[in-house]
């Protein structure tokens, strides 16, 4: 067995999604967990579950921390890390998943695409160290709260609600398309490519809430 491509990692959020649909009731899961605090450690250990269900022969390993022998190599760690088996003690990273979610109106900020590169960087560093090339995709999720209700809740509750606000009042900026606008003019200068998976309209008290999903990876 490979490492796990583009293509799977698309599909899994696909599926991952279609279960929020099937919900037996009118509790909207994903519209709760986005609306009221990032979702990104959430969709990584549904994205883990996953695949360590699909693919039992790996090891998908959650926030990992590379080791080799009794020494760490680095302190930094990873949302979910690939591994195939050496042999009975060891393993290696192949692929290494980022995941970051942002609201519609961090964009055009430019520390959304700056994230992109510091974690693309990250892994970079640990390829160098085990001196091969370890692969990485990114998930960059973009919640969109599309209405604004009078009586609404406080901001404890609904994440970033005074900045959402403004958005929908302001009403200047189209979504995905301002997104897209945005990928498209950082990756036209790089060696880079996405999807995007958009999730239908869900709710949580009142508020109407989309996410869309952008799956970057480097070309091939």
């Amino acid at each position: 067995m490979g490492k796990i491509e583009t293509c799977e990692v698309q599909q899994a959020l696909l599926d991952i999604i279609e279960e929020f649909k099937t919900s037996p009731d009118d509790f909207n899961e994903l519209a709760y967990i986005s609306a009221t605090n990032k979702s990104e450690s959430y969709l990584r250990d549904k994205l883990a579950i996953y695949f360590q269900k699909k693919f039992p022969e790996l090891i998908v390993s959650r926030k990992y921390l590379h080791k080799s022998g009794l020494l760490y190599d680095t302190s930094e760690r990873y949302d979910i890390a690939i591994l195939e088996r050496v042999n009975n003690i060891n393993v290696e990273p192949v692929l290494i998943i980022e995941l970051k979610n942002w609201y519609c109106h961090d964009v055009p900020s430019k520390k959304v695409w700056n994230a992109v590169i510091s974690d693309e960087m990250k892994v970079d560093l640990l390829s160098e160290k085990l001196g091969r090339m370890i692969d990485v995709i990114q998930i960059i999720t973009f919640t969109h709260i599309t209405n604004r209700v009078t009586d609404d809740l406080h901001n404890g509750i609904i994440k970033y609600q005074s900045f959402i606000n403004d958005d929908i009042q302001k009403g200047k900026k189209k979504y995905p398309d301002e997104i897209d606008m945005y990928f498209n003019n950082w990756i036209k200068n790089d060696k880079k490519e996405y999807v995007k998976i958009e999730t239908g309209p869900g709710k949580y008290q009142r508020r109407e809430i989309k996410n869309y999903f952008y799956v970057i990876s480097k070309k091939n």
